[in-house]
């Protein structure tokens, strides 16, 4: 782990910086203590791995060595669209050489070989097979990723750190999707986009366990109900189904503060 990337951390449950003492990351007032496996913090505790988020998580430990084959299959067949949004929708990203990206729900680290190489990537995500998988990934290609063990609605990394923050495909899966996205924009630097990209069916059983927005439960009225899960004050929201695939793309911007003279 860079020191940089340490500088970044904190202890999402006790809003405390990380210090690394014998291989462990503890928090610098409670003393909380985070393990660091194999390269990989692992900044997860309970409330975040109860009910959804446990299931979810078990999934993905149980998959993770077939789910990038799976995915590839499917791609091969049409039977899903997911290199397509990679192709067309990650790959347009607005991010520069040198700019910090953050991707939560990361899985197996896919999306970074869309993105532009010189990039400072963080990978946060729930699994730790996942993230093992993403690890030997980027290894082999050649690509540097900090990877981070820790759950989306509890991200353990400082106020407005990076340049963009996305996740593709894990809103859906999330106990609170309304946290989640707030703790994106948390993490985003001002000025900076936001984008979740997730897929159609999902966000429609997502928004219908929501009693207030089940009204945005049908086909034709997801894309605008997902919009309901920007946080207040955000500019330039954009919502729109991925033409050709079975996706939908929310972005939004995190204004930029202005001084007020006195």
């Amino acid at each position: 782990m860079r020191p940089e990337t340490l500088h970044l951390l904190c202890n999402p449950y006790k809003g405390e910086p990380l210090v690394q003492e014998d291989g462990q990351l503890i928090g610098a007032a409670s003393r909380q203590t985070f393990p660091i496996r194999d390269g990989i913090p692992v900044i997860l505790a309970e409330p975040a791995i109860n009910g959804r988020n446990r299931r979810s998580k078990l999934i993905y430990d149980l998959t993770a060595a077939l789910y990038d084959p799976i995915v590839d299959l499917g791609d091969s067949l049409g039977l899903n669209t997911e290199r397509r949004v990679r192709e067309d929708h990650i790959r347009s990203l607005e991010i520069k050489p040198g700019q910090r990206v953050l991707e939560t729900a990361a899985g197996t680290a896919s999306n970074l070989f869309y993105l532009p190489d010189g990039i400072e990537y963080i990978g946060v995500d729930i699994s730790f097979p996942m993230l093992r998988r993403a690890q030997r990934k980027a290894e082999r290609a050649g690509r540097y990723a900090e990877l981070i063990q820790a759950d989306g609605a509890f991200i353990p990394l400082r106020d407005e750190s990076f340049d963009l923050v996305f996740q593709m495909g894990g809103l859906q899966f999330m106990a609170d999707p309304f946290r989640a996205v707030s703790e994106m924009t948390r993490t985003a630097k001002p000025g900076a986009q936001i984008h979740v990209i997730d897929e159609l069916r999902g966000a429609r059983l997502m928004l219908g366990r929501m009693p207030a927005h089940r009204k945005y439960a049908v086909p034709e009225k997801v894309v605008e109900g997902v919009r309901r899960l920007v946080p207040h004050s955000m500019t330039e929201i954009h919502s729109q189904q991925i033409p050709g695939t079975h996706f939908y793309a929310l972005s939004f911007r995190k204004p930029i503060r202005t001084v007020r003279r006195v």
